[in-house]
C-alpha cells in the first residue's frame, strides 16, 4: 500500500529495517497507519461497528423500496 505523509504530502515507502512501517522519503517521517499497527479493536467495539452497518443497510434497503412503491397500485 502506498501513502502520503501527513507531514509533507510526499509519497512514503516502506522502510526497510527491523521496525515496521513507512518512512518518507523527503522528511524522514516514519508511520505505521497504513499497516494498522498499535490499533487493535476491541472485540465489543468491532461487534458494535458491524451491527451498526447491518442495521444502515437494511434501513437503506427498505427506503428503497418505499421509493420504488408510489402508492398507485392498479389490481
Amino acid at each position: 500500500m502506498r501513502c502520503s505523509c501527513q507531514n509533507c504530502g510526499t509519497y512514503m515507502v516502506q522502510s526497510e529495517g527491523l521496525e515496521k512501517g513507512c518512512v518518507c522519503p523527503n522528511c524522514l517521517t516514519r508511520c505505521k497507519q497504513c499497516l494498522g499497527t498499535d490499533s487493535v479493536v476491541p472485540r465489543d467495539a468491532l461487534k458494535q461497528a458491524a451491527l451498526t452497518y447491518l442495521y444502515r443497510a437494511e434501513a437503506q434497503e427498505a427506503l428503497d423500496d418505499e421509493e420504488e412503491y408510489d402508492g398507485n397500485d392498479v389490481d
